[in-house]
């Protein structure tokens, strides 16, 4: 893909304030569909199938969300409103609120993708309850997805921006965009979203462009199919640990042995294997275990007479992907 810039374009380029909701929310879901990203994202995969089967969302999700929002190169546009940035209150009653003849247009270019049938038609024919159970379907996945590592999802944004703003001071929007490589390559006055599905050109002609770091998109960034839209890209942010990532500082929280048990269970694993792994007792296990759980780092469940831990999205979070990555090979 190829955007092409004028001079104007160049005065009206700009980094977005932080993290979208509904930008993660659809790049999760389509993560949530894929193997890519298996170093980082697959103990948040685990523990949002574990939570959406729990709570009785694991089909209304699948059968409704995933046809929506498929690992492809379409969705449709309404579903990542500029509203996103608000909060997702925001973003659901404007979605819900859709024009009825931008509902059939963007739902009807979803046909033939594994899915696709009544819900399409009927959300794109604008019918109530349609569309009230897909708001009530967002609201419940983000619930479960999103809320638990959303101050994660921010503080990556804002790491990642901060250091955007600073090459934007230092080079101005040359620079900028510059710094973009290799995801994207700017050859002026075009820039080159380099990997991307389609091979598309996209003139601005003097809207600018929005520039939106998202923590969920990771093969290469995306953009809005309707070029006649105020134009995005949004871009895979650098997942820089913050510094209760780093050194001590989880030891420093939960004590040496209570960060060792938390590390030990994002291999996953029962009481008696976490024990060989930490080089401790059962009964060591399952006191830290009990405390963990209680704080919500922690879900345990019962297989016949043994208790398997896995780390739920919240003590996910804790962890930089490297140590859950590392603890599973032990």
């Amino acid at each position: 893909m190829r955007i092409h810039f004028t001079r104007a374009d160049l005065a009206r380029t700009h980094l977005a304030h932080g993290a979208d909701v509904m930008w993660e929310v659809i790049n999760s879901l389509q993560a949530l569909q894929g193997t890519y990203g298996r170093n980082a994202l697959t103990g948040w995969r685990r523990a949002v199938r574990h939570a959406l089967h729990h709570d009785g969302l694991a089909r209304p999700v699948r059968q409704r969300l995933f046809p929506l929002a498929p690992d492809a190169a379409y969705y449709p546009d309404l579903l990542t409103p500029p509203e996103g940035t608000l909060g997702l209150n925001e973003a659901v009653e404007v979605i819900l609120s859709t024009p009825r003849r931008r509902l059939r247009t963007e739902f009807a270019l979803l046909a033939g993708h594994a899915g696709a049938g009544a819900w399409l038609v009927d959300l794109g024919m604008g019918r109530t309850a349609a569309l009230r159970e897909l708001g009530d379907l967002l609201h419940a996945y983000h619930r479960l997805s999103i809320a638990p590592i959303w101050s994660v999802i921010r503080a990556c944004a804002d790491s990642d921006l901060a250091l955007r703003w600073q090459t934007l001071l230092d080079g101005g929007v040359d620079a900028l965009l510059g710094g973009f490589h290799p995801m994207m390559r700017w050859q002026p006055p075009v820039l080159h979203v380099l990997s991307h599905p389609s091979d598309r050109e996209i003139h601005l002609g003097g809207r600018g462009l929005t520039l939106i770091p998202s923590y969920f998109c990771r093969k290469h960034p995306v953009t809005i199919f309707d070029s006649a839209l105020p134009q995005v890209v949004v871009y895979p942010m650098s997942h820089t640990p913050g510094p209760s990532h780093r050194g001590p500082g989880l030891e420093r929280l939960l004590g040496e042995t209570r960060a060792a048990v938390l590390r030990a269970v994002g291999g996953g694993g029962t009481t008696g294997k976490l024990a060989k792994r930490v080089g401790v007792s059962p009964a060591t296990i399952s006191h830290h275990t009990a405390i963990l759980r209680d704080a919500g780092l922690v879900i345990t469940r019962r297989e016949a007479a043994t208790a398997v831990h896995t780390l739920t999205l919240l003590g996910l979070a804790l962890l930089p992907s490297q140590e859950v990555s590392r603890a599973r090979c032990t």
